[in-house]
């Protein structure tokens, strides 16, 4: 009878708690995009062309990019960066899950990660979080991190454990004293 009752129980509660997934189409995806603007094979090329670029040429290009990205109505970064971008900057799944429940709850320049560009463009999003409960905010969290995989930011950072700073790979050119190689912390979104 126990045993029935129990059962009883986490099946009611299991019908009342959403997905992730779903979570993230009805409160996250009207900004955060599933997918970015380009395939892998042309982030290479881009990547390859601004490797080969001159300042001027690079800034021409972020331009254009911006210039696509507001034509095409994006709100936000889309998210596998914002997830790849986390992944880059927190150590442990439990971590980047308790700063996703935080973050959508209280979201603060001062506490992201996002590149600065991406502040600038998109600023600081609106604090959809308080609207949705602990288990659908933990959900949200967890598909996140379980949907995207790391990304070349992680695959950068985890190299430049490898190289001394200044080598261009880590994201900064020199760290602040008190800062690590890639370990720069800026607004996320």
């Amino acid at each position: 009878m126990k045993t029935l009752f129990l059962a009883m129980i986490l099946g009611a509660s299991s019908l009342m708690a959403v997905d992730g997934a779903t979570i993230y189409k009805a409160k996250c995806q009207m900004c955060h995009t599933p997918k970015g603007m380009m395939d892998k094979e042309q982030m290479q090329t881009m990547r390859a062309k601004m490797q080969n670029a001159s300042k001027e040429e690079k800034m021409a290009m972020r331009e254009k990019m911006a210039q696509k990205m507001k034509k095409s109505g994006m709100r936000a970064p889309p998210m596998p960066k914002v997830a790849a971008r986390l992944k880059s900057q927190l150590n442990t799944r439990a971590e980047f899950i308790a700063f996703v429940e935080d973050y959508i709850q209280h979201p603060s320049k001062d506490k992201g990660f996002c590149m600065p560009m991406a502040y600038k463009k998109f600023g600081t999003m609106p604090p959809i979080g308080k609207g949705m409960s602990k288990e659908d905010r933990a959900s949200v969290s967890a598909w996140m991190y379980d949907t995207y995989k790391k990304g070349a930011m992680c695959e950068m950072k985890e190299k430049s454990k490898e190289m001394k700073c200044g080598a261009g790979k880590c994201g900064t050119s020199k760290p602040k004293s008190s800062q690590k190689c890639g370990s720069v912390k800026i607004e996320t979104h």
